[in-house]
């Protein structure tokens, strides 16, 4: 096999080297990052870097596409998660060349562990498309292996708002700073079923883990406007739930401390944030979990979202 993989160095060139590409995978996030539009706005909000891709040439033309997604302020990107496996016969190979190229350039950079982010439809397992069994041969074969599976969740307002339990108290807090929300985010860490926490627990400290956590929440579920942390009725922590105003919305986290589970307040949590983010315009709220968070899938499901496509994560 023989492929020229190269990294643009201005925006413009990696717009360039990028539009055109396809997901294959058929599912409404990975069939948005290939588009004209996500890419273009990527860019000049410094969600997508021109080091933060690559792409393989054979003869002139392109043969494959890889592309990460990370933070404004970050030297990394959190994720590499646009995938264009091109038309070549040998198109698995030029996936796990590129894929390794790009692990061997992040790490040389400082990043410890990459992740990959693969978004196929709700009922993968049963009938995947044909571009997943070749991306995650490829993946396997540049040394990634799945750390979790996981369940994208759809609300519209079609679904009606949710009704929310009397007797919570919801406050406001002043920013990823606040003593009350760091505390309240490191008790809900507590016998977590979420794997990346669970994993990064093993090595990390958990009041520095909740720290940089709760820094990389004002870039995917800021401003914090409509975080809110929950006391039951006696004035007893609950847990929290953060997410951000918008059209098209996400819900960030939502967290149970561990002497108040069992008694279906992730659904309240969750049914508030969605009822606020509604008031606040929301067209459409998306949300995930782990197809191991059983609780909090049925609080998905509860409050009336709906699944609408998967998410498979990969750690090399």
């Amino acid at each position: 096999m023989h492929v020229s993989i190269t990294r643009p160095s201005t925006p413009e060139e990696a717009l360039a080297l990028l539009r055109g590409a396809r997901s294959e995978l058929g599912t409404p996030i990975a069939d948005l990052v290939v588009t004209d539009e996500h890419l273009t706005t990527a860019f000049a909000n410094r969600n997508r870097r021109p080091e933060w891709v690559w792409t393989a040439d054979r003869d002139g033309r392109t043969a494959g596409r890889v592309a990460g997604w990370g933070a404004p302020a970050n030297d990394q990107p959190w994720i590499l998660d646009f995938f264009d496996l091109g038309e070549e016969p040998d198109r698995v190979d030029v996936m796990t060349a590129l894929l390794r190229r790009a692990t061997a350039d992040l790490r040389a950079g400082g990043l410890e562990q990459v992740e990959l982010n693969l978004f196929p439809p709700a009922g993968w397992r049963d009938d995947p498309p044909p571009a997943l069994p070749d991306l995650l041969a490829a993946a396997k074969a540049a040394g990634f292996e799945i750390l979790v599976t996981r369940r994208r969740f759809r609300w519209t307002p079609a679904a009606g708002l949710p009704s929310v339990r009397d007797g919570l108290r919801f406050e406001p807090v002043s920013g990823p700073d606040d003593p009350v929300l760091a505390d309240a985010y490191l008790r809900t860490f507590q016998g977590s079923l979420d794997a990346h926490t669970r994993r990064s627990l093993r090595t990390r400290d958990a009041a520095e883990l909740a720290a940089e956590e709760l820094a990389d929440m004002v870039n995917y579920a800021g401003p914090v406007d409509g975080w809110r942390v929950a006391y039951d009725a006696g004035g007893a922590l609950v847990g929290l739930v953060t997410g951000n105003p918008g059209a098209k919305v996400f819900t960030g986290y939502v967290g149970v401390v561990p002497e108040q589970r069992g008694h279906g307040y992730a659904r309240e949590l969750l049914a508030w944030m969605t009822t606020w983010q509604a008031e606040h315009g929301a067209e459409k709220v998306v949300g995930e979990t782990d197809d191991e968070n059983v609780p909090m899938r049925r609080a998905f499901e509860a409050v009336g979202f709906e699944e609408e496509s998967a998410r498979i994560d990969l750690v090399g």
